[in-house]
């Protein structure tokens, strides 16, 4: 049954963590080019100490994560392109997309898994006492995710939470919600593209949050949609898992396969 599973244990191991993401340091954390769109070359270790700073600071981010699929939506896509670009950071969450740094003779140092990084980020938050609010999902699987995240986190802070499916006349009390809660961060689980370009239409109602697209985590967490065998999960092809199970994504698979063409016709040409 769902939620019968908890994904992430509670941090019990006798460890200062947060002085361990205190000594992090960020100095090499630069951006790399991928067929015009950029990421930032971080460790998921390194991409949590740089949420930890943007609450920290303040103001509003946006923490965007790249597939091949992705990549190759933002870069036929004038407005997505306008969003990347404007985006706090975009970490490489598929392993096409390092396959394609190393092709391309500017390897990024490794690919993040979305749902590690997403309960990393929950794990500090629950330390730090950091506030968390929760948009994905239909409403009973967002429930069952916020009541599994509850059971792992005893003294997690979930503010709110709300399921992804409303009407534009709805919105704008979920976006009411989200302001007053003041969450330090809004895990928004809506799907690509829809879930960045939303975040970009609403950031500017809000002060001091970090929204981060995490796609089908929260289903995930819920228990309503099982993680890609150990084989993908491990290799991070948890995208492609999902596209060659169902077969009605098939564009998808074809934008991959031009992502591929792409980048290898890039470094053939840029010998020349």
């Amino acid at each position: 049954m769902p939620g019968d599973k908890i994904y992430y244990d509670s941090y019990k191991e006798d460890r200062d963590l947060i002085l361990e993401y205190n000594q992090v340091k960020l100095d090499d954390a630069n951006v790399v080019n991928i067929l015009g769109v950029g990421i930032d070359n971080v460790t998921r270790t390194q991409a949590v100490v740089k949420v930890m700073d943007m609450i920290t600071n303040g103001g509003i981010h946006h923490v965007m994560s790249f597939n091949p699929y992705k990549i190759q939506r933002v870069r036929g896509n004038l407005d997505l392109n306008v969003i990347s670009g404007l985006a706090d950071m975009r970490i490489a969450t598929g392993s096409g997309v390092r396959w394609a740094s190393r092709v391309l003779k500017n390897p990024l140092k490794e690919t993040i898994s979305l749902l590690s990084f997403m309960m990393d980020i929950v794990r500090i938050a629950e330390i730090k006492e950091f506030s968390i609010f929760l948009v994905g999902g239909k409403p009973e699987v967002v429930e069952q995710a916020f009541f599994n995240i509850r059971k792992s986190f005893p003294k997690i802070r979930i503010v709110g939470r709300h399921g992804g499916y409303f009407s534009p006349d709805r919105e704008k009390s979920v976006v009411e919600a989200m302001r007053k809660s003041e969450a330090n961060i809004i895990f928004v689980g809506l799907g690509f593209p829809r879930e960045d370009k939303w975040i970009h239409k609403i950031r500017g109602e809000f002060k001091n949050t970090v929204f981060i697209s995490v796609g089908g985590c929260i289903d995930i967490i819920s228990g309503q949609v099982k993680k890609a065998p150990a084989f993908f999960m491990s290799r991070n092809l948890d995208w492609f898992y999902r596209i060659i199970t169902k077969p009605w994504r098939l564009g998808r698979f074809l934008r991959v396969v031009f992502f591929f063409i792409r980048t290898v016709l890039k470094r053939i040409f840029s010998r020349s």
